[in-house]
């Protein structure tokens, strides 16, 4: 059971969906978003749900067959060049001072990045908004430009910190920890009937507290990552798509709430008004931003505090000055 479970169940559904709907424009998009689902997972290096569907169902294959009996082409892969070639400065810098240092190499830098998704990006940060007694913390390294953003509008109570697979593994001592937690969402999905929002977290949060409790110290360092942050409401900003990371705050902290770029579609309805856009198809166009993806990796967290290793590639910090001067530029005129 769990998410391959949850996913053939979802799959089997859906196409059987297709096969007994008349083709329009909506039941093609649909198509076209279940096959980037799969494409993008292959994309990040998990194969099994594709062969599981494909060995059961020859879900890949109706899929790709549907798209192209009526001649559209599916979503394409967001891939960077450069991404086989990163290494990376072996020395620890911690992470506040690091974006500082980079923003400042942006101001200075003569290119600005064009990719119109940026300014999506910024339409999300303006959809976050802003209160004064509310903390905002920013999961990177998929949101690391609305950080920049909102650091560039002055904006108070604003956290950079990086809870990635990586730090996480770091952070309970075991591999694939995440996998985990998204567990108990798929878990609360499969069998809990959650019809809202409310009801995810009455099934979910429980069972991903549980989760830390069984990580000797995972709770407690999270716990104290939190008690940090002294406002009275927490926003925890996500790209997307399953929420693990959100929903790991908020199982530790009732003054946690999450606003997410996307997700995946059989979680749009359950995450409701916490949900910016329904296209899960730009999910990957925010996740692989030079600067967010490839630009810094998560070295430590020690006394309360991120570190992380610094890009060796000048052709990829280039590119990453590049979007970070974009957002800089929009951020002069907007709120």
């Amino acid at each position: 059971m769990g998410f391959i479970s949850f996913n053939l169940e979802f799959y089997k559904n859906e196409l059987q969906k297709l096969k007994t709907t008349a083709v329009s424009e909506e039941t093609i998009y649909r198509a076209k978003q279940l096959l980037k689902m799969l494409d993008d997972l292959l994309d990040e290096g998990y194969t099994k749900l594709n062969d599981k569907l494909e060995e059961t169902y020859s879900g890949v294959s109706e899929l790709r067959a549907y798209l192209k009996d009526n001649h559209i082409e599916p979503f394409p892969v967001s891939r960077k060049p450069f991404s086989a070639m990163v290494t990376y400065d072996r020395r620890d810098y911690e992470l506040s001072e690091a974006i500082k240092e980079l923003t400042e190499k942006a101001e200075k830098s003569t290119d600005v990045c064009d990719d119109a998704f940026l300014s999506e990006l910024v339409d999300f940060c303006k959809w976050i908004g802003y209160e004064e007694d509310t903390a905002y913390i920013f999961l990177l390294r998929d949101t690391l430009l609305p950080y920049i953003y909102y650091k560039s509008k002055g904006r108070k109570n604003i956290y950079p910190w990086l809870l990635s697979r990586r730090s996480l593994s770091k952070l309970f001592d075991a591999d694939n920890a995440d996998d985990e937690i998204r567990s108990s969402i798929i878990k609360a999905l499969e069998f809990g009937k959650c019809r809202n929002f409310k009801d995810l977290c009455d099934m979910a949060l429980p069972d991903i507290r549980s989760v830390t409790k069984r990580h000797r110290g995972s709770e407690e360092r999270l716990i104290a990552l939190l008690g940090s942050v002294k406002e009275k409401h927490i926003i925890v900003v996500e790209a997307g798509c399953s929420g693990t990371f959100p929903m790991l705050l908020m199982s530790l902290d009732e003054r946690v709430d999450m606003r997410m770029f996307t997700a995946y579609p059989y979680l749009l309805n359950t995450y409701g008004n916490k949900i910016y856009s329904p296209k899960y198809e730009n999910s990957r166009s925010f996740e692989t931003l030079y600067s967010q993806d490839l630009y810094f990796r998560f070295s430590d967290l020690r006394d309360g505090k991120f570190f992380v290793e610094k890009c060796n590639n000048k052709e990829i910090e280039k590119y990453a000055l590049a979007e970070i001067k974009a957002v800089l530029r929009s951020s002069e005129n907007a709120f």
